[in-house]
This record gives structure tokens, C-alpha cells and sequence, in this order.
């Protein structure tokens, strides 16, 4: 405390630091001062650097207060170097006193180690940092580093170096290091810890449940990673309640005479504090709660009870129940006692549902509290036994087995029992027990019995015994043994070809007044589609009951049935003496291929272009995994296997009955292979496959015989007229000496064979065994010369004559073909050494052939031109026989 005179009036004047920044400056005056302006300045260092200077006004005080104090927040850590204040007073902003001394507030004191600071501090968070060294006696800094980031030096004193960060950041709970260096290799390190300031707590809430403790939340904001750095304090207003609290909770006990309370929240931190303040009616803020609730639960009812405690004398309480999935709300009032009991019944409920409830309660005409932890229960289970039987005829009676089926809104196991009831009729097996209303008998673990009646109708009923009591009976009748089932032709039901269940529908029946059940045997997945679909055990059996004789259609779901399996469904109609066979339906769930093989006839009708194929197959089999819709029939020529797709047939027969077919176009004394296949729609089966032969066809050798025969028949008819001089130019051409050697012709080897059997023509029989003619081009004139006959040759023979340009084909003979006989070396001319000779069809070389080959009997015939259309020629061959 130092003693300083403003305008003579007597000061005491102190100084000392807040934290590491803050430099507070209190001064008290002997009296009183008004309209005041304090003039204060700030220095730095042993040579009173001035860094801050700043004007405190101080207004007229009616008091006449005389303490003073002001707060200067240095940006340096007030521990680097000496910080000195001075002050002065100025009198209606003119009158100006003198300046008081300088008063110091030491820094760090010297010593022989390397000091930095601020060490060990909180930092806030966005602010400038100055981080200063100070260097012991016969040193001097060198440099600094902030979390490892060296920064340039800033000269403070001798002794005394600084760095600035601009920006500090949060840290973590391990803060942030720092390091000074100086010239001697020392080195000196620090941690520090930034973090932000208080923040005000959000949504601050107080309420009680038993209007014993009032407990009071918020929302504390940012979280520090700084531990224990934020402080929560609760503060109740007109009480000394004041409680250190959690981070974001706190209680306290209440006043009997309050009846609103001004609670409020302080936040401190090393950085500042904050606080937050909120005013209730203390009725207002008041949610009971709901304890120890319990459900008693019944087949559509169930009954809910539970407590509220705390001190709520005088204070009507309400309470509200909830239950899904209803969602249904109702409000129940208390029953006054020490502790406030609640019950309500709920009704309307459905049996074997599960139910959620809850419970929330609040003070009568103020806001409800919270709901209640749900509770879950489950009502007991609605028990429906559906009744069927079978009956089976005996010379001795009837055999009739009853079975059942739980139809329950809960699980099996919910039922204890059966009760099987008889009345009417003749029992002829003692099994029951005289139960006062008919023949009684228990079953427990199974769902079905049989027992032997006699020819009188008769009633059964049927009823399960549960654990909260037992199900309405179900009840059957029998119809007497007069009545016999008709045989009814089964209907077909048409599938989609995939494995989609059964759409049943039937003809109206108008004696059906308490409508139609359908019966079919079910067959486990994995049944095989071989078994007899018209045996089935009592267990197999299933049925769906329909109401009402209008309604004519039932839809199955696909998931009990077998694919490749045929089903038999039996609709009854429900009479007043009971159940009556109406009609019959057979279908498949899917369709599978078939399995068995059709067996072929052994003896075919077999010709050289067809067989007649005939097989056996029993195509109306239950046994079979599909409706069989036809064959398929694939023929195969085994003796062009080389590619047999282009030598084989598939024929379809859509008709399943149809067990033949005709296979036509056949080749003769050929094998052929024969499969055949049942289909279903879902493709044809396994096959069966026989090798037949087709016969040899004669027709065609006769075709070969008849069709020359028939030829040179129809030749004699048209040249008979002219047979005398035909006949004789013929034997002139075609005589020849016996010498002559004639190759006999090669016929065809069949044609051979088959006039070698019918002995109708011989080769040696033959006078003209051969002719050929074929066309040919006209060689050139050029190449080689022409035999022309010539009219006017007085000699008689032809003459070598070449053809004028354009003429075409004339006859082409060996040279010396044409010598004179005479000059043969006395050799027998023949005309029969000629083999083939050249020919246009032109008048002139007819003729001139005529005279080469005519004898003294054969007249001549008279030149005619050429034919300008002749371009072409012809080549013929020809053997003659020898003649004698």
C-alpha cells in the first residue's frame, strides 16, 4: 500500500496481479472527489516503457464513495518484467493535477536458470499469445518454440525475449508444449492449456415426482477436454441452498413454503463464469409417476393396477392408460390412501393378442408427466375345434373316424384336452364312458379316434379343454347307412404349370344349406409322386369347410402340397342329415415329366414305304406325375447315321388314348428305329425304342421292264404301215457277216436279273441291239474334208467335196471306207465293219446315207435340200448282228 497525493488530497494506491494478465490498480481517496477523470498510464521494464495510457471517469457520487479500482489486462504475462503504473486527476475535464509517482509491480526476479512464461496456465481460446523468456545473469535467448513451431523473437528487456502466436486452439487434457533456448544451451520447456469460456447451461428444467426432491437438468454446451475445468454450482434463490453439481445435473430438497422457486445454474471456469436462472410454480413442475404396475390378463379383458407414491397430500392426482395396438386412452382418478392406488379394466380385447400398456399420471388440470416404462402381456387364446370323420362300410357296420383340428388364436400347447362326445346311434365298441348327455370319452395327446356305429345316424361333438376353461363344441352329423355315395366322375383341374396351389370351384347345390367341405389327402414334401394317391392314413387327411351354398370356389396356398403328386379333392355338401359327395376334383400343384415307358407292339404292319406302329400305355394312372396329353414318336434311319438329324422325324400325337400311328415315306429293305414317349405340359418321359425293317418294292422292277416294252410296242404300231420297206432297209443296214465278233450289251444288272426270271427277252434275240444319238457341234471346214452325196455323179459314189463356208456337219468316214470293193484285195466288202459314223439331219445327208446303205431293192429316194435350221448334228453308234 503506498500513500500518493491527487491535488493535495491524500491516496492510498495498490497494486497486485488478478492472474498472469490481469494487473488490478485500487486507490482510496481521504474524501470525497466529484466529476472526476482519473488519468492512468502503464510502463513495462526497469526504463518505464509506456505501453498504456487510459482515461477512468468517475461521475458525481451521492455517496460520496471513496474506493476505487480498475482492472488493465496486459497482453505480456505481468512475470516477464516490471509493470509500473501512474495516475493523475483532471477536474471538469481542465484543471489537471500532477502526475504521482511510479508505482511497480515486479517481474520475475533473476536468477540463475532460464525462466519462461506463462507456465502452467489456461490459455483462452482465439486470443494473441505472448510467450516470454527470460535469460539467467551472462546469457541471452537464441530462440523459442509453440507446440513445436519456432517463431522469430521479439525484444522486451535485456534479459527478456517474446514470441506472439496469433491464434490459439483448443487443446486436449495434455495441453500444449513450449520451449526457450538461450546462449549457454540451456533449455527450459512448459505446458499449457487453452480452452474456451463458460458457456451459459441451455434448457434448464426442474420438476419432482413425489414432491420430495425436485431435481433439475440442463444442457452444459461444449464439452472441455480440460478435466474439471467447468464448475457447476445450483443456487435457490431466497434459501441458502448451494450445491456443487454434475455437468448436467442437480437436486436439492424443497420448501414446504414455497410455492415458486427462482433456481439458478453458475458455470466457473479458470477463464470466467456464467450462469443461468430459471422462475416456476412449483405445482406446475410436479409429474407422479406410476410404480409397481401389474396386469392380470383374460380372454378379451385384462386388468391393470399400480401406485403412485409421494407426499401428495391434498393434490388430486390423474392418470392416463395407453394400449396398443389399439392405441386406445382412458383417464382413472386415485383411491385416496397413504399411497395413492390405481386400478382400471380393460376391455374389448382380442383373445392370444399381444398388448403393450403404458401409464403416465400428473396433477389434475396441470401438464401430464412422463409415461412409464412399457409393459407387455399377451391375452389368453380363443380355442375353435373343427370337426371331420371318414366312413368306412363292413358287413358288420360302419367304421367311423373322427378327427379334428385346433383352430386357436394362440399356440397348441394352450390345450390341455379333448372331449369327445356321441349321441344317437348304436356304438358297438365300448370306448366311451356315459357322460349324462351321450358317450363321452377324453383324448389327450391325440386328434383323432374311430370306433365301430351301427346303422342309425348319429352326432358328434368335439371340444378343447384350455387352462382358463373350454371351447364351444363342434359338432357333425352322420348320415344313416341308407345313404351310399354315388360314383362321381373325377373333373380335371387345369394347373398354370408351376407349383401355385389349387383353385377349386363346383357346381351349386341346392340341399347344401350349411355350405360344402373340401377333402383331399396331403402328402409330406418329399412324398414321391409313385404313391397311391387314393390311399390315405387318417393323419394325411385335410379338409376346408366353406359357408354358405352360394359360395362355390376355394383358393389353396402352394405350401402344402407336393409337385409331381396327384391330389383328389372330394366336395361334400353339408344336408340336414350331415355330409354328402357332390363332386370330385384331380389336379397337380405341378406337373412333372412322365416316368414310365410306353411298351411297342412286337408284329408292326410293316410295307416297303410304311410301318404301322402300335403301343400300350396306361395313360389314366394315378401313379403318373402329370395328366398325360399325348406321344411323341421320333423315327430314325439307322442306315444314315452319318447325320442323323436330317434322317429323323418326330410325329406328335396330341390324343392320349390314340395308341397308334401310320409312319409313311419310308425307303425299301430299310432298319429304322421307333421311340416312343408320353408327355405331360411339362415335357415328353423316358422312352421306348424298337428297330423295324421295311420290305423290298417289286414295282419298281417291273417299272423298268414294262416302260421299254411298252416303248417298241408303241414304235411297231407306228411304222406297221410302212413294215415291207422299212424291213428292208433294215436287214440291208444291219446284216453282217458271221466273223463278226458283236459285244452283247451290258443292261442294267437288275433289269438283267428280272428278264432272266420272266424269260421274256433274250440279247441274242435282238436284231438291233443299240442306238445312240447325241447331239454334237459342227467341227470347222477347214479342219478336215467332207463326204457330200452328189445327184449328178454319173458313177454312182460320193464324191469328196469340200462345203461352201456356213455349211454345217456334213458326214465324217474313215478315208478308206469308201474304196472300191474291187480294190479290197479280193476281201468281201462289209458294211458291217462301220461302228459309227456322222450325220446331219438335213435331207441331203439322209439321202446320201439311204445310198451308201440301200441295196438293189431299196429305192432311191429323191434329194432334198438342207435345212438352214440344221447347226447342229448327231452321233450314232450302232451293232449289227452277223448275218449267214
Amino acid at each position: 500500500m503506498f500513500i500518493i497525493r491527487l491535488d493535495g488530497v491524500p491516496v492510498e494506491f495498490e497494486l497486485y496481479p488478478k492472474d498472469h494478465l490481469r494487473l488490478v490498480v485500487n486507490w482510496t481517496l481521504e474524501r470525497a472527489l466529484n466529476n472526476v477523470t482519473y488519468e492512468i498510464q502503464v510502463s513495462r521494464s526497469e526504463n518505464f516503457q509506456l505501453i498504456e495510457c487510459i482515461n477512468v471517469s468517475i461521475g458525481y457520487q451521492e455517496n460520496g464513495e471513496l474506493f476505487h479500482t480498475w482492472t488493465w489486462t496486459s497482453k505480456l504475462p505481468l512475470q516477464c518484467v516490471d509493470h509500473s503504473v501512474r495516475m493523475r486527476c483532471i477536474y471538469n475535464f481542465s484543471s489537471v493535477c500532477n502526475w504521482s509517482s511510479w508505482h511497480t509491480l515486479p517481474g520475475a526476479e533473476e536468477h540463475n536458470v532460464l525462466q519462461m512464461f506463462p507456465y502452467e496456465e489456461v490459455l483462452q481460446e482465439g486470443t494473441e499469445l505472448l510467450l516470454c523468456c527470460v535469460a539467467p545473469r551472462g546469457a541471452h535467448i537464441t530462440s523459442a518454440t509453440f507446440d513445436q513451431t519456432q517463431y522469430p523473437l521479439i525484444h522486451v528487456s535485456s534479459q527478456v525475449r517474446a514470441i506472439a502466436v496469433a491464434h490459439l486452439n483448443t487443446t486436449n487434457g495434455w495441453g500444449v508444449s513450449t520451449k526457450c533456448y538461450d546462449s549457454q544451451g540451456n533449455e527450459n520447456d512448459s505446458t499449457n492449456y487453452v480452452t474456451f469460456l463458460p458457456q451459459k447451461p441451455k434448457n434448464l428444467s426442474c420438476e419432482t415426482e413425489d414432491l420430495r426432491v425436485w431435481n433439475c437438468t440442463w444442457q452444459p454446451g461444449r464439452p472441455s477436454e480440460i478435466d474439471g475445468e467447468h464448475v457447476y454450482t445450483l443456487l435457490v434463490q431466497d434459501t441458502d441452498y448451494e450445491k456443487k453439481c454434475e455437468d448436467s445435473w442437480c437436486s436439492f430438497q424443497p420448501s414446504s413454503f414455497l410455492h415458486d422457486y427462482n433456481v439458478t445454474v453458475l458455470v466457473t471456469t479458470s477463464l470466467g463464469h456464467i450462469a443461468e436462472n430459471i422462475r416456476f410454480p412449483s405445482l406446475d413442475r410436479v409429474f407422479p409417476v406410476a410404480n409397481s404396475l401389474s396386469v392380470k390378463p383374460n380372454v378379451t379383458e385384462a386388468v391393470l393396477s399400480w401406485t403412485v407414491e409421494g407426499n401428495f397430500t391434498k393434490i388430486p392426482v390423474v392418470c392416463q392408460v395407453q394400449t396398443y395396438p389399439e392405441a386406445h386412452i382412458m383417464d382413472i382418478e386415485q383411491i385416496q390412501d397413504s399411497v395413492l392406488r390405481f386400478v382400471c379394466q380393460l376391455e374389448c380385447l382380442k383373445p392370444s393378442t399381444q398388448y403393450r400398456v403404458k401409464v403416465r399420471c400428473g396433477v389434475s388440470g396441470k401438464t401430464w408427466g412422463r409415461w412409464n416404462d412399457t409393459s407387455i402381456f399377451t391375452t389368453y387364446p380363443v380355442v375353435v375345434v373343427d370337426v371331420w370323420r371318414t366312413i368306412k362300410h363292413h358287413s358288420t357296420g360302419r367304421s367311423l373316424v373322427v378327427v379334428w383340428k385346433t383352430n386357436s388364436s394362440g399356440s397348441q400347447s394352450d390345450v390341455e384336452s379333448y372331449d369327445v362326445r356321441l349321441q344317437g346311434g348304436n356304438v358297438l365298441n365300448i370306448t366311451m364312458e356315459d357322460g349324462g348327455g351321450g358317450l363321452q370319452q377324453r383324448i389327450t395327446a391325440e386328434s383323432q379316434t374311430e370306433f365301430l356305429i351301427g346303422q342309425e345316424g348319429c352326432s358328434v361333438s368335439v371340444r378343447a379343454i384350455v387352462r382358463v376353461g373350454s371351447s364351444i363344441p363342434s359338432l357333425i352329423n352322420i348320415p344313416p347307412s341308407q345313404y351310399t355315395e354315388e360314383q362321381i366322375t373325377p373333373k380335371r383341374l387345369v394347373g398354370s404349370g408351376a407349383q401355385a396351389g389349387f383353385a377349386l370351384s363346383w357346381a351349386e347345390e341346392a340341399r347344401a344349406v350349411c355350405g360344402y367341405t373340401v377333402e383331399w389327402c396331403h402328402k409330406r414334401p418329399g412324398a414321391s409322386a409313385s404313391a397311391n394317391a387314393l390311399l390315405c392314413h387318417p393323419s394325411e387327411l385335410r379338409w376346408e369347410k366353406v359357408e354358405g351354398h352360394s359360395t362355390t370356389s376355394l383358393s389353396l396356398p402352394p405350401g402344402g402340397f407336393v409337385g409331381g403328386f396327384r391330389y383328389a379333392f372330394s366336395v361334400f355338401g353339408c344336408r340336414e342329415d350331415g355330409y354328402h359327395l357332390i363332386e370330385t376334383l384331380v389336379g397337380y400343384s405341378q406337373e412333372h415329366r412322365p416316368t414310365t415307358v410306353p411298351e411297342i407292339q412286337s408284329s408292326p404292319v410293316v410295307t416297303s414305304s410304311s410301318v404301322r406302329l402300335k403301343w400300350s400305355f396306361p395313360e389314366d394312372s394315378p401313379q403318373h406325375p402329370g395328366f398325360i396329353t399325348g406321344y411323341l414318336v421320333t423315327v430314325k434311319d439307322d442306315g444314315q447315321l452319318s447325320n442323323q438329324s436330317q434322317h429323323s422325324q418326330r410325329i406328335s400325337v396330341d390324343d392320349p388314348g390314340r395308341k397308334m400311328v401310320m409312319v409313311s415315306g419310308l425307303r425299301e429293305s430299310a432298319r429304322y428305329s421307333f421311340c416312343i414317349q408320353a408327355c405331360t405340359t411339362a415335357g415328353p418321359g423316358p422312352h421306348s425304342c424298337r428297330s423295324f425293317e421295311t420290305s423290298p418294292d417289286y414295282t419298281l422292277f417291273m417299272a423298268k421292264i414294262l416302260i421299254p416294252l411298252a416303248f417298241l410296242l408303241g414304235c411297231c404300231v407306228l411304222l406297221w404301215p410302212h413294215w415291207k420297206r422299212v424291213r428292208n432297209t433294215l436287214v440291208e443296214i444291219f446284216t453282217h457277216t458271221a466273223s463278226v465278233s458283236v459285244k452283247i450289251v451290258e443292261l442294267d444288272s437288275s433289269l438283267y436279273e428280272t428278264s432272266e426270271r420272266i424269260r421274256t427277252l433274250k440279247v441274242e434275240e435282238c436284231l438291233c441291239c443299240d442306238l445312240e444319238v447325241v447331239d454334237m457341234g459342227c467341227p470347222r471346214s477347214e479342219e478336215r474334208p467332207f463326204l457330200l452325196y452328189q445327184n449328178d455323179d454319173s458313177s454312182g459314189r460320193p464324191s469328196l467335196v469340200t462345203p461352201p463356208p456356213g455349211y454345217c456337219c456334213g458326214t465324217e468316214l474313215l478315208d478308206d471306207l469308201w474304196d472300191d470293193p474291187h480294190d479290197l484285195d479280193g476281201r468281201e466288202r462289209c458294211l458291217s465293219d462301220i461302228c459309227n459314223f456322222t450325220y446331219s439331219p438335213t435331207a441331203t445327208e439322209v439321202s446320201f446315207v439311204t445310198a451308201s446303205f440301200s441295196s438293189d431293192t431299196v429305192p432311191q429316194q429323191p434329194q432334198q435340200q438342207p435345212q438352214s435350221s440344221a447347226m447342229m448334228g448327231y452321233v450314232t453308234s450302232a451293232a449289227f448282228p452277223s448275218m449267214s
